[in-house]
């Protein structure tokens, strides 16, 4: 990492803190300059406002959610495999860190009427997107039910997975480190494959 990443990413993890303590309006340039370790001019080289420093970890979230969904380009694989690599990259991404932090981030301000901008929310919208294509591939090839819509099984998929791993995490009903990833594969895959797969075709 050259010196010029090594200081955006000490600037965002500062702003990362600052925004989950203060929240995006009362937060300080100052603070994240300090917290960062860097003058508040070089806050201002990188960042002119918080307004900047939230689309960059918005950004950040894209990023990580846009290179989850390459598993489209996996179509050599069979439907368990792509489904075990679906629910591991979506398991590992929720989990972090950096996305569990900036995602209450983000739902904290949307609560307030704050929206990420237009280009950022096209790209989550079509990331979903992308999962919900995959969905209808499989079903033209008679793998996966047609009898309900791709989007349907999609927003149950995501939701019985969040409902596992995401949502507990953020009201703090567990600890991410207590979460049995395993488990959580088996469950949610049992789920898909049970209620989703024509399951003699697999």
């Amino acid at each position: 990492m050259g010196q010029r990443q090594a200081k955006i990413s000490q600037i965002l993890q500062a702003a990362t803190a600052e925004f989950l303590t203060r929240g995006l309006d009362a937060a300080s340039m100052q603070n994240i300059a300090d917290q960062a370790e860097v003058s508040k001019r070089t806050l201002y080289k990188y960042y002119s406002n918080k307004q900047e420093l939230y689309i960059a970890l918005t950004e950040m979230i894209l990023i990580q959610i846009e290179d989850m969904y390459h598993f489209k380009n996996d179509s050599h694989l069979s439907l368990m495999e792509q489904i075990d690599k679906i629910i591991k990259n979506k398991i590992e991404l929720t989990l972090t860190d950096s996305f569990l932090q900036i995602s209450k981030i983000i739902i904290g301000e949307m609560f307030k009427g704050k929206m990420p901008i237009d280009e950022q929310m096209s790209r989550l919208n079509q990331s979903e997107v992308s999962f919900v294509t995959w969905i209808k591939e499989q079903q033209e090839k008679n793998l996966i039910i047609n009898t309900i819509g791709a989007d349907i099984i999609a927003n149950q998929f995501h939701s019985i997975l969040k409902g596992q791993i995401y949502w507990p995490v953020m009201m703090g009903l567990i600890s991410k480190n207590e979460i049995d990833r395993e488990q959580v594969k088996i469950t949610v895959k049992d789920f898909f494959l049970k209620n989703f797969c024509i399951l003699e075709k697999l």
